[in-house]
């Protein structure tokens, strides 16, 4: 399998349960042994934290995108071999993740999460090319949105429902993302894969 750019969508808090930062190191780690380049909104705390430590404990390559903002009271500095992106506001940092990624992963988190997935789903909803998206069920977090999803689609607001995937932990979803990439003509390529600040 080639290597992938792979965004990486989670909360900048913990969570109340371990198993929320579990899965964010275990999706850091598989990252890097798969060879794939992390993507990610460059934050050294929470999940996202995690999934940084584990990306950078196995050697993996990392996009870290952050508001100039933020940047000193989020971001890790100390990852080695992290490449940054400052940008002016949040929704630039959205628009270079998504240019930067040829697919997505999310674990639980906040708005901020949410706010990036519907992104990659609005996105594909009207046509436009965006990598494929795993939500990581790691305790029931994303039944509520599916459900919310699925009412809207009953109302007749959304026309598609099969814009994202739900799987059972980060080994399954990245095996979703490789399977959907990998069909011809599927991985794109993007001028921000080699930008860094």
């Amino acid at each position: 399998m080639a290597q992938l750019s792979i965004g990486v969508f989670c909360g900048s808090c913990p969570g109340n349960e371990p198993e929320h930062l579990d899965a964010g190191a275990r999706l850091g780690r598989l990252l890097a042994e798969r060879g794939h380049r992390l993507v990610y909104g460059a934050g050294g705390v929470g999940v996202m934290g995690a999934v940084a430590r584990g990306a950078a404990a196995g050697g993996g390559e990392i996009l870290g995108v952050i508001p100039e903002f933020l940047r000193a009271r989020e971001m890790a500095d100390d990852l080695p071999g992290q490449q940054l992106v400052l940008t002016g506001d949040l929704l630039e940092r959205k628009r270079v993740m998504l240019g930067a990624a040829d697919g997505f992963v999310a674990l639980p988190g906040g708005f901020g999460t949410l706010d990036e997935v519907v992104e990659v789903l609005s996105t594909a909803a009207i046509g436009l090319p965006v990598g494929p998206l795993a939500l990581v069920d790691v305790g029931g977090e994303w039944a509520p949105f599916l459900a919310g999803v699925n009412g809207l689609a009953r109302r007749g607001f959304v026309r598609r429902v099969d814009l994202c995937h739900l799987v059972g932990g980060p080994a399954a979803a990245l095996e979703l993302v490789e399977a959907v990439v990998a069909r011809p003509g599927q991985v794109r390529s993007s001028a921000m894969r080699t930008s860094s600040t």
